[in-house]
C-alpha cells in the first residue's frame, strides 16, 4: 500500500465528517467535497511542510475545496435551499387545511341527528363494522349501512354549500 493510501484510509472519515458538518449534513456534497480534498492533497503532497498535523491540513485543504465548491455550485446550492424550504411551507399549508377540513366535517357531523352521528362516529373514527354499529344501537346491519350513506351525502352536500369541499 503506497503512503498516500495509507493517509487516505487513515484520515478519509475525520476529513468526511469535517466536511459533513460544513454542508449542513448534506451527504451527497460532503462526498464530493471529501473526493476533491484528498485529491487536492495528493497534488499538493510533496509541498507539505509539516508546521501543523496531517489531519489539520487536509481539514483546511476541504475547508477551501468546500468553500470552492460553494462559488462553483451557488445556484444549485441556493435553489435547493429554497426548494426544501418551499417543500416545509407547503407541508405547513397542507397541514393546516387538512385541520381545518377536519374541523369542518366534524362541525357538520354535530348538525345531523342523534341516531346518524352516533353510526358515523362508529364508523368513521371507531372503524366499526355495519354489524358491530347495529349491535350497538340496537338495529339491523343493512339498516346501519343505508343510514350511514345517507349521513354520507348530507355531509358532502353541507360541506359543499357551506365551505365549497367536494369530498
Amino acid at each position: 500500500m503506497s503512503e498516500f493510501e495509507e493517509l487516505y484510509n487513515l484520515y478519509y472519515k475525520d476529513v468526511y465528517y469535517f466536511v459533513l458538518k460544513l454542508a449542513d449534513y448534506r451527504d451527497h456534497i460532503a462526498e464530493e467535497v471529501t473526493q476533491e480534498s484528498f485529491y487536492q492533497a495528493f497534488i499538493s503532497l510533496p509541498r507539505f511542510r509539516g508546521e501543523c498535523s496531517m489531519k489539520s491540513w487536509l481539514c483546511q485543504i476541504a475547508k477551501n475545496t468546500y468553500y470552492k465548491y460553494l462559488k462553483t455550485h451557488a445556484k444549485e446550492t441556493y435553489l435547493e435551499e429554497n426548494l426544501h424550504q418551499e417543500q416545509e411551507e407547503e407541508t405547513v399549508s397542507i397541514v393546516v387545511e387538512k385541520k381545518q377540513v377536519a374541523t369542518h366535517i366534524r362541525k357538520v357531523i354535530a348538525d345531523l341527528d342523534e341516531r346518524s352521528q352516533r353510526i358515523v362516529e362508529y364508523r368513521l373514527f371507531d372503524e366499526k363494522s355495519y354489524k358491530e354499529i347495529g349491535e350497538l344501537i340496537g338495529i339491523r346491519e343493512a339498516t346501519a349501512k343505508v343510514l350511514f350513506s345517507r349521513a354520507k351525502v348530507k355531509i358532502r352536500e353541507r360541506l359543499k354549500e357551506e365551505y365549497g369541499y367536494e369530498i
